[in-house]
């Protein structure tokens, strides 16, 4: 065999061979990836789905005890409850009409009385439908079919001076449902959004239309001993991704879970498993193509560099066979030259720099898309728990924070006390000058609030016009002088309107934790007294309550 020949087959086993084996490697590592970065990619979506949802039910719970405390509705219905006169009922349906016109996601409310029998109602005031009351009823949010759309239906109790005066329901419009499940951005051509809620007998049961069945909402079911559907799982709360895991069609499917506690509801991000493949397999098919070509390469590159090498060799053979025949004197040959072999070597090291450049963008693109989804969880979890009008807390995480305070002051008696501060004829104010200097004043006493207290303080709005103030480790004295001075600075807040200013007033009560108070809600309950008692002592005032009725601090330390 000729040298040539000999280079040849050496530059092809040692380049083109190992170069098949190595991209050939990388082409099923790469399928695998493709497949691992679409899994991932559904999580993240059916988690920023989960916050949107989570958000939107809060912006619910907010919106109803927005309009739950309001004192003289709750005040109405308990003479309404003693009485029945006609017109304490149309008091409430003057406050109930009001409170909907600022709220347009809002579709009807409705107030029961202490019986569970219908008073007022916003858009149908002959209904005669009466509440189902089965014990305590407690705050409750719940999906329900009505007419051709789904209603998110708000339920809780009405309570004055520690007693259920009657109930409120507020249905509101699902578009934060409807909408996400519509919009299928990223989800491929089969993908989909599934929204279950449990049925009584503890199947999965459809919220919404699906894609593939318009009519699923509230009638197609999936059994929960079916624990290899997506539904079910999410149901059962495992947040998890399943692959070739079959779908309400018997498809199979590539799923990501959720699962929402606080509702028992399940969600469903999916896309077909057809579709995945195929997209994986798009990506094979242009490493394929790349593979062929560079072994092609490889190989001309081996053959024509055997050539080069080989051709002044035989040259040399040639002449000195002739010279020791004595037909010509042999020739001077300069070595041959290895250059070419050198720049080969370099374009090989060039192409292996160029692949790991690509996997380190490729991990640098992962990266820059997980901080963009922290920061787009911090958000979410900002506006879940803080109100956007007065940048305070919200009702939810002032449950939750006050819940904390008060296991720990009453395991280590460092003194806790509970402050309502409820904003004086604010609803005059909103009569008189209109909603958005109403919005205005409550911003103020927000930014005035969040300004004044300590970094260990809690300062919230839960009502319309009510705001709570949590004190942990200060004493009665201490926190009275504070929330004389918060009283004091909030009335000479100037609040200007078409070239005419005011001052706003507010009616402060507190209340202190002390070794009788065994539930939360109890303190809140004698905060919520003496703040009723300092409205109708005429207010601007803070009144204490002490031994079970309210009095002014003078009263209290004279």
């Amino acid at each position: 065999m000729k040298l040539k020949h000999l280079l040849i087959l050496a530059f092809i086993t040692m380049s083109a061979v190992p170069l098949f084996f190595g991209l050939n490697y990388l082409n099923n590592i790469s399928g695998h990836y493709a497949r691992d970065q679409f899994a991932h990619h559904l999580s993240s979506m059916s988690k920023i789905a989960e916050q949107r949802i989570l958000t939107a039910v809060d912006r619910i719970k907010d919106n109803t005890a927005l309009i739950s405390s309001r004192t003289q509705m709750r005040i109405s219905l308990e003479q309404w409850n003693q009485t029945g006169d006609i017109s304490h009922q149309e008091k409430i349906t003057r406050i109930i009409n009001d409170a909907k016109n600022g709220l347009t996601h809002l579709k009807d409310i409705r107030i029961y009385d202490r019986r569970g029998r219908p008073v007022a109602s916003t858009t149908d005031t002959s209904i005669n439908e009466k509440l189902d009351i089965q014990g305590p009823l407690r705050a409750q949010i719940s999906l329900v079919p009505e007419a051709d759309e789904i209603i998110a239906l708000s339920r809780e109790p009405l309570r004055l001076n520690h007693e259920t005066v009657g109930y409120i329901e507020i249905r509101y419009y699902t578009n934060f449902i409807t909408s996400l499940v519509r919009d299928r951005t990223g989800l491929g051509k089969t993908g989909e959004w599934l929204f279950a809620v449990r049925h009584e007998s503890g199947d999965a049961l459809f919220a919404v239309p699906l894609k593939y069945d318009h009519q699923a909402a509230f009638q197609r079911r999936v059994s929960k001993d079916r624990l290899d559907v997506p539904i079910t799982q999410a149901l059962l709360g495992n947040e998890r991704i399943m692959s070739e895991a079959p779908d309400y069609l018997e498809q199979p499917v590539l799923a990501s879970t959720r699962y929402i506690p606080e509702l028992d509801w399940g969600l469903v991000a999916k896309v077909n498993e057809t579709e995945v493949n195929q997209l994986a397999s798009q990506n094979q098919s242009l490493i394929y193509i790349a593979e062929l070509i560079i072994v092609v390469i490889a190989i001309g590159v081996g053959v024509a560099l055997a050539f080069y090498i080989s051709r002044p060799i035989e040259r040399l053979k040639t002449h000195t066979a002739r010279a020791a025949s004595g037909k010509l004197e042999p020739p001077q040959v300069q070595p041959t030259s290895w250059q070419e072999a050198k720049e080969l070597t370099n374009h090989f090291a060039y192409m292996i720099k160029a692949i790991r450049e690509l996997t380190e963008n490729l991990q640098q693109k992962v990266d820059e898309r997980t901080q963009e989804l922290n920061e787009a969880n911090k958000k979410l979890e900002k506006i879940a728990s803080h109100d956007q009008l007065t940048g305070l807390y919200n009702r939810r995480q002032f449950d939750q924070r006050f819940a904390e305070e008060f296991d720990r002051n009453k395991r280590y008696r460092h003194g806790l006390a509970v402050a309502l501060l409820d904003i004086d004829h604010f609803k005059s104010i909103n009569d008189r000058y209109g909603h958005a200097v109403g919005d205005d004043v409550l911003r103020k006493i927000g930014a005035y609030l969040n300004s004044s207290v300590r970094a260990s303080d809690v300062a919230a709005r839960i009502g319309g016009e009510e705001f709570c103030l949590l004190l942990p480790e200060c004493t009665a004295k201490g926190a009275l002088a504070f929330l004389e001075r918060i009283r004091n600075d909030i009335s000479e807040i100037e609040v200007k309107t078409n070239d005419i200013s005011f001052n706003i007033t507010c009616s402060v009560g507190v209340a202190y934790l002390d070794a009788s108070i065994e539930d939360k809600n109890a303190l809140l309950n004698n905060a919520d007294m003496a703040m009723y008692k300092a409205k109708q002592g005429g207010r601007n005032k803070v009144m204490v309550f002490h031994d079970g009725h309210a009095a002014t601090p003078i009263d209290k330390y004279s």
